[in-house]
């Protein structure tokens, strides 16, 4: 009998770098079509498969097993592993209540609130700062079930970044810093 061939075990980070690659061809073609540039979506797809499998390849082939990097349930979580929507909603919280450099605490926190569309969202709501955007609750929830906001325990129908959250926006901030540029290179 010949020997199955291994397969690299998933990997959280592997597929966040590849959904983000997808997302840039998405972008990029629409932007393209929008300003009737030329068009080749199917070339980038078909080089963006061609490095994955060749990605994939050389890991099958490596003999050493690489061990998964795993996702901690309690500490910081890596930027890039936040879905992009609510990855911006974070960002925009962290901003406004830690400053760019995360020294400049601010007493802020999000509170429930109609959008403009009429369906359920958040207004974050900071101490001499007044931004207007509502952002909306399909952005925020996930960073609830993240870890990254939860209830205030003095007001439970407001939400705070919590310590992770906290955590995460330092590891964010010691790695550069700068986003998105930082994802540029995954």
């Amino acid at each position: 009998m010949s020997q199955r061939p291994r397969t690299p075990a998933a990997d959280p980070h592997r597929k966040a770098s590849f959904r983000e690659e997808a997302r840039s061809i998405v972008t990029k073609d629409r932007h393209d079509r929008k300003y009737g540039h030329a068009v080749d979506a199917a070339g980038a797809i078909a080089r963006a498969l061609e490095r994955a499998y060749k990605q994939g390849f050389a890991e099958a082939q490596d003999d050493q097993v690489r061990p998964t990097p795993e996702v901690s349930d309690g500490g910081p979580l890596e930027w890039l592993l936040i879905p992009p929507r609510p990855r911006n909603a974070f960002w925009s919280c962290c901003l406004f209540m830690f400053g760019r450099r995360g020294d400049q605490y601010r007493n802020g926190y999000l509170e429930s609130e109609i959008t403009e569309r009429g369906t359920i969202g958040w207004r974050l709501v900071v101490t001499g700062i007044e931004p207007d955007k509502v952002i909306g609750a399909s952005s925020i929830q996930p960073l609830v079930k993240l870890g990254l906001l939860e209830a205030d325990p003095a007001e439970p129908h407001r939400l705070t970044v919590s310590v992770r959250g906290r955590s995460t926006w330092e590891r964010f901030l010691d790695s550069g810093g700068r986003y998105p540029e930082d994802l540029a290179g995954f």
